[in-house]
C-alpha cells in the first residue's frame, strides 16, 4: 500500500498523481514529491525506488529487510535515515514497563521524501491528516522531513512520561510490600530501559548531524526547525538516563527492604531459639529417667519442672523487651 502526494512548489497545491507518473514528476523542477509506502512492499513499488528514484542499492536492500538500529548514509544527491517509532499499542503500564518500536526508514533527496514502515504508525498517519487540511505555503522535501521528525519525536514525550509514572509507583510497591514478583517488573523494567537508552542514543547522534552536523543536508533556512526538534529529543533522551539511574535504585532499594525483612524473621527465629534453648535443656535434664534422681519420684517435680520453664522463658522475654529487642 502507498500514498503519493506531490506539492506545487510556486503555491503549494497539491496535485493528483500515481506511480506511473513518477519518473515525468521528478523531471519537473517545480514540484516536490512524497512517497509513502506500507509494509509489506509490493513488486512494483519496490521497483519504482530502484528505476524511477535511483537510490542507493544499499540503502533500498535495508528498506527491505529490518535493520535494528538508527543510521544515517549520506549518498550524492540524497541520504537515507533508519529510525524509530514508539509503539503505541504495545504500551503496558498498568503492570510492568514494556513498549515497542517500530522501524522508520526515509529517503530525502533536494525535492522528494519517501518513507516506509509498519501499518498504522502515528506519526505517519498525523501527517498526512495535516496535509489534508492544510495545504497552503509552499511543502518541500526539508520540511516535510522536518515535520515528519516532529512528531516522531512529540509521541515519545507522553510514553516517556508514563514510564516515570511507573516507575514511581513500582518504587512504592518495592518500599511497602517487596514481594518476589517484583524483582521480574524490576528486571524487566531494566531491560527495557536500557535498549530504549541504546536507541535513542543512535537516534541523537543522527538528529545532532541534522541539526548541526551535516548542513548540506538541510536547507539553511529550516535549520533551526530542526535543532528544535534535536532539543525536544535531548530532553526525552536525558528522561530516559534519569530512568536508567531510578530502576538501579528501585533495584537497590529491593534488595536492601528484602535484606531487612530477612534480618527481622532470622531475628525473631533466634529470639525463639534463644527462649527455647534453656527450656530444651531443663526437659532433657528431668527426662533422663536414672534411678537416683532425687526429682524423680518427687510428686512436686512436675509442676517444678513446668514453673521453672515459664519463669525461665518469661525472663528472657522480659530481658528482650527491655534491650528492646522484642
Amino acid at each position: 500500500m502507498y500514498t503519493l502526494h506531490v506539492f506545487h512548489a510556486a503555491d503549494g497545491h497539491r496535485i493528483e498523481a500515481d506511480l506511473g507518473q513518477v519518473p515525468a514528476l521528478l523531471e519537473d523542477p517545480e514540484v516536490t514529491i512524497w512517497l509513502d509506502l506500507e509494509e509489506p512492499l509490493a513488486e512494483h513499488e519496490a521497483r519504482v525506488l530502484h528505476e524511477a528514484f535511483r537510490f542507493h542499492p544499499l540503502a533500498i536492500e535495508d528498506t527491505l529487510h529490518d535493520y535494528g538500529h538508527p543510521k544515517l548514509d549520506v549518498y550524492d544527491d540524497h541520504f537515507f535515515v533508519i529510525l524509530h517509532a514508539i509503539d503505541f499499542e504495545t504500551l503496558d503500564l498498568l503492570n510492568k514497563v514494556h513498549f515497542a518500536t517500530s522501524e522508520l526508514d526515509i529517503f530525502v533527496g533536494r525535492r522528494l521524501m519517501v518513507s516506509h514502515h509498519a501499518p498504522g504508525m502515528r506519526s505517519i498517519t498525523a501527517l498526512h491528516q495535516e496535509l489534508d487540511h492544510q495545504i497552503r505555503g509552499r511543502w518541500g522535501a526539508a520540511r516535510l522531513f522536518h515535520r515528519l521528525l516532529d512528531r516522531l519525536v512529540d509521541n515519545y514525550i507522553p510514553v516517556i512520561e508514563q514510564v516515570g509514572e511507573t516507575l514511581e509507583r513500582l518504587e512504592d510497591d518495592v518500599i511497602q510490600e517487596p514481594a518476589p514478583a517484583l524483582l521480574d517488573r524490576i528486571l524487566n523494567a531494566k531491560k527495557t530501559i536500557f535498549r530504549l537508552r541504546r536507541i535513542l542514543g543512535h537516534q541523537k547522534s543522527i538528529l545532532d548531524s541534522l541539526a548541526r552536523g551535516h548542513r548540506e543536508l538541510v536547507p539553511p533556512d529550516q535549520l533551526a526547525f530542526f535543532r528544535d526538534v534535536h532539543d525536544h529529543f535531548v530532553y526525552v533522551v536525558d528522561q530516559v538516563e534519569s530512568f536508567r539511574e531510578q530502576v538501579q535504585s528501585i533495584m537497590d532499594a529491593y534488595l536492601s527492604v528484602s535484606s531487612n525483612r530477612m534480618n527481622e524473621i532470622m531475628k525473631v527465629l533466634t529470639q525463639i531459639s534463644t527462649v527455647m534453648l534453656p527450656l530444651t535443656f531443663i526437659a532433657g535434664v528431668y527426662g533422663m529417667n536414672f534411678d537416683h534422681m532425687p526429682e524423680l519420684h518427687w510428686s512436686l517435680g512436675y509442676p517444678f519442672a513446668i514453673i521453672l520453664m515459664l519463669a525461665t522463658a518469661g525472663g528472657f522475654v522480659l530481658y528482650f523487651r527491655r534491650r528492646n529487642l522484642l
